[in-house]
């Protein structure tokens, strides 16, 4: 054998000798687990938008933590999401890993054991505990997150929640938390109506933001009778074609529609539905004021279009974009269409203001939901990820940037948020007004008994007072079931 021969023999072994220990010596190849995460949604602008964020941003985030996640997002119309969403936790069934869920759900799918307790992940995670406890509104914290809540106040969940003392079970998913009041601003600011609606009521029309801020909902009433008008009569100098309304609000009897109306009124009169302390509803709901309130709703019924029981979110939607109607109120979530011109006769001529008051009270109804991981998960640990993701700052100023709304303080009062939508003035007022109705498991049962009798109540099949007493009678049946009696 020649010595290059040898020499090159000398070579190879050395390699494969050296090959061989740096490959027994060499770190681990980091395992990528591949990951499929379901996440509920209602199927609306909303879940379409997160979802996109979702697909392009939070699978590169979790490649940080050795996972490569497809996001499915499972949609549902909103008249049937709550069916499926509780058949889905009834069959402790793994296809959903996260949902975002109505606040009053939470207590029916917390004690069934269908969602997971997030207090001992906030712990480990320092940045998302102090987002949810010192940069959410605190309203929307107790609302959203918190079960159970009974005896606990707005003014001292923050403080029950950094002692450990309150149940959290998720962070604020879709912040719609309030509908402000839109309307047409080319009408009020008419000099022939102003000059007409002052020579009749004795007071002037509200002109800018700060004068709506002061309305009050009897003020309400009279600028839905006096824009209501007849085909043929004048409105604004021009001869109307078609029958003009004063006023549009959703009274369909589907899920929670006409609640969510209603009580904006309800609230405002000093109502309430019930006592959460001791669970009674008798002398609450039916109270003079509910009463009262309930009379007064009446009275804007009468200035809204025919078919008034089955107004629902597209023919409130129609009848106000085909220019109408003279006022309205809907969710910030929906409201984009109006300001469309391809969608909107009158996307230039909206104003927008706070929810009216009544004698100095203020409410809205709260919307919006939470975002919940499922007790079912098979992912837990990526969906706690993606809870992580989801409300750290950047996630949140973009998605409060494109939708128009949020929870997080730090957001709501920066002017780029201010000046990003047309409504978020007013929503950024309306927010801390905003209240929620009960969350314990029978929330379903109380819901479906308040939505038939309201919106037989908007059909004048039953006086308002008696419809309240109706409504007592049913909540005291359901509640006595919910104690035990």
């Amino acid at each position: 054998m020649s010595r290059n021969a040898l020499f090159a023999i000398v070579i190879i072994a050395i390699l494969i000798v050296g090959l061989g220990i740096w490959y027994a010596t060499r770190p681990p190849t980091p395992t990528v687990k591949k990951v499929t995460l379901t996440i509920a949604s209602p199927e609306w602008t909303p879940g379409k938008v997160i979802e996109q964020y979702s697909k392009e941003e939070f699978t590169e985030y979790a490649k940080q933590y050795g996972y490569e996640v497809e996001i499915r997002f499972d949609y549902s119309p909103w008249g049937t999401y709550y069916q499926r969403l509780s058949s889905v936790f009834a069959a402790h069934s793994s296809e959903i890993d996260l949902a975002f869920s109505d606040s009053q759900w939470i207590g029916e799918f917390a004690e069934g054991g269908h969602i997971i307790k997030i207090n001992d992940f906030l712990d480990k995670n320092p940045d998302l505990k102090k987002a949810l406890l010192e940069d959410t509104l605190e309203n929307i914290l107790l609302y959203y997150c918190v079960y159970p809540r009974r005896g606990i106040s707005v003014d001292e969940v923050v403080d029950l929640a950094k002692q450990g003392k309150v149940d959290i079970w998720g962070v604020p998913g879709t912040a719609d938390s309030n509908h402000p009041l839109f309307y047409r601003k080319d009408l009020f600011t008419h000099p022939e109506e102003r000059a007409a609606f002052k020579a009749k009521y004795g007071y002037d029309l509200p002109q800018t933001y700060e004068d709506w801020k002061k309305v009050d909902w009897v003020q309400v009433r009279d600028f839905a009778e006096f824009f209501t008008r007849k085909k043929g009569e004048k409105l604004a100098g021009e001869v109307l074609e078609e029958d003009f309304y004063g006023i549009v609000l959703i009274n369909a009897k589907d899920y929670d529609y006409i609640s969510c109306f209603f009580l904006d009124v309800f609230w405002s009169w000093g109502a309430e539905l019930w006592d959460e302390e001791t669970m009674t509803a008798e002398g609450y709901v039916n109270s003079p004021q509910a009463k009262e309130a309930a009379r007064f709703y009446m009275e804007l019924v009468k200035y809204m279009p025919p078919g008034a029981p089955s107004i629902d979110y597209d023919a409130l939607i129609t009848t106000f974009a085909e220019g109408r109607a003279a006022m309205t109120s809907l969710w910030s979530s929906m409201a984009g269409i109006f300001f469309d011109p391809s969608a909107s006769k009158v996307a230039d001529k909206i104003g927008v203001a706070v929810m009216p008051h009544h004698n100095g009270v203020r409410y809205t109804v709260l919307g919006g939901q939470p975002l919940v991981v499922s007790a079912y998960s098979k992912n837990q640990e990526v969906a706690l990820l993606y809870l992580k993701w989801f409300y750290s700052d950047d996630v949140q100023k973009k998605l409060a940037l494109d939708l128009g709304f949020t929870a997080r303080k730090s957001i709501l009062n920066t002017p780029e948020f201010m000046n990003s939508h047309p409504w978020t003035q007013a929503y950024v007022e309306n927010a801390k007004y905003a209240k929620d109705f009960w969350n314990i498991p029978l929330y379903s049962k109380l819901l479906e008994a308040q939505q038939e009798i309201l919106n037989a109540m908007v059909a004048g099949q039953i006086p308002p007072d008696e419809a309240m007493d109706l409504i007592a009678q049913r909540h005291e049946e359901i509640l006595k079931e919910a104690k035990g009696g």
